[in-house]
């Protein structure tokens, strides 16, 4: 071989590894999402699903799909869906949820599109279930009106979604210490926006039988709602109680 010739073949076997190694991508550091132990991330389902299975039967399936994940022991999504749900429903059902199919369908999806997805990127991170925002329909306020010369305790119910009417079953209960509770109940159908005032005509009372702050006046208010007659009802109950010094009622916690 000539000096020239092997000069040229050296030459570009260089050029080609120059080539090569410039072609190379530039390396990222990538910092894990929960790079910090015990790292938190906030998962916040909708207030119908927590009124219906139970944050606590929802945090039991997160906690179910966390695991197995960690341990690298389930990674398709299709099986975690499985899973999370059917940890989720065994959970609410032995808190008494009367849960029906279409319930559990609805977990699912919530489970698959919204969670699942996030626990796969960062399954190092403990997912927590955090407190729902206000149901659809709600209790927006209780108040005493004036009947003649005595008092009824009313309550203001009011549809406050935006996803379509729906079927209202409301169950009024007054209860004056000393007295025997009077309980009263109605159904209605409320679309978004509109509100009712429902009361228990016969639960009436003189002023004075409260105003002096000697006896108690707890009004308890259970609600049940769903999207269409007989369908199943998301429920949940609320505590008031009458404040004489500012005559008013104010949420109480439920014993």
């Amino acid at each position: 071989m000539k000096p020239g010739r092997f000069f040229c073949a050296v030459s570009s076997l260089f050029f080609l590894v120059s080539i090569q190694a410039c072609s190379q991508p530039p390396q990222q550091v990538i910092t894990p999402p929960c790079a910090t132990k015990n790292a938190t991330i906030q998962v916040k389902p909708s207030a119908d699903l927590s009124l219906m299975f139970g944050d606590d039967a929802i945090q039991t399936g997160l906690d179910a799909m966390t695991r197995h994940v960690g341990q690298n022991e389930i990674t398709s999504a299709t099986e975690l869906t499985r899973l999370g749900t059917d940890t989720a429903v065994r959970t609410a059902a032995a808190n008494g949820k009367n849960l029906k199919p279409q319930d559990k369908a609805v977990l699912e999806a919530y489970l698959r599109e919204d969670v699942i997805p996030r626990i796969i990127q960062s399954p190092t991170c403990v997912f927590k279930v955090t407190a729902s925002s206000k149901p659809e329909v709600t209790i927006e306020a209780v108040y005493l009106e004036n009947i003649g010369d005595k008092q009824i305790a009313k309550v203001k119910i009011a549809n406050t979604g935006q996803q379509g009417a729906r079927f209202v079953h409301v169950v009024v209960r007054s209860i004056i210490e000393g007295m025997n509770p009077l309980t009263g109940q109605t159904e209605m159908v409320l679309s978004p926006g509109q509100w009712r005032n429902v009361s228990n005509p016969q639960a009436t009372f003189p002023m004075s039988a409260i105003g002096s702050g000697k006896k108690k006046l707890i009004v308890f208010v259970q609600v049940s709602y769903a999207k269409e007659a007989g369908g199943q009802p998301i429920v949940y109950q609320e505590e008031w109680e009458y404040d004489p010094l500012s005559q008013t009622f104010k949420q109480s916690t439920m014993k």
